[in-house]
């Protein structure tokens, strides 16, 4: 048999390489962006959260309070979007909320829930190290250790859990 005679194999076309790129890249972007799809499911009566604070999506652009949401939401999305999203599960928590988990988790060591949050965002070994109960049991429930910001300074954590609280936009209180 010679070269002629074998069955010739039919070459995709551009188009259907080129689909396939745009699909592969749209699905780069999802994970990347960590696109919250939550919206697409039916909303129980656990995902109601308390409505005693509006969210304005339009919020004055000018505001001194829109200024801070827009930089905690470029400190998050550059330092925990890889991993987290305030709405839904990832390689890391949930976000919306954390701050009231660790308020409620408690002071421990001359320390408050809240100032062992920030310990935890800079560099999680700090508080599970000290021993804080509630530190340790996150350690011990994700299948990953977070990565250390020891750079961020309480200012930018301050910034990013204003986002990470109100992903919506700026709170406004009624």
């Amino acid at each position: 048999m010679n070269n002629t005679d074998s069955p010739k194999r039919r070459q995709p076309s551009a188009l259907l390489e080129f689909t396939i790129v745009l699909l592969l890249i749209a699905a780069a972007m999802v994970f990347a962006w960590n696109v919250d799809f939550s919206f697409m499911r039916k909303q129980t009566t656990s995902d109601k959260k308390d409505t005693s604070t509006a969210t304005a999506k339009n919020t004055d652009n000018n505001s001194p309070e829109y200024t801070r949401w827009k930089e905690g939401r470029a400190l998050f999305k550059s330092n925990c979007a890889a991993c987290h999203n305030p709405k839904t599960e990832g390689t890391g928590p949930i976000l919306l909320g954390s701050v009231e988990r660790w308020r409620n988790a408690g002071s421990y060591n001359g320390k408050t829930g809240e100032q062992w949050l920030k310990a935890w965002i800079r560099n999680w070994n700090e508080p599970v190290q000290a021993g804080y109960p509630y530190a340790v049991e996150m350690a011990n429930t994700r299948p990953m250790q977070m990565n250390v910001f020891a750079s961020l300074k309480d200012e930018d954590i301050d910034l990013i859990l204003l986002y990470s609280e109100n992903p919506d936009g700026v709170p406004v209180t009624q």
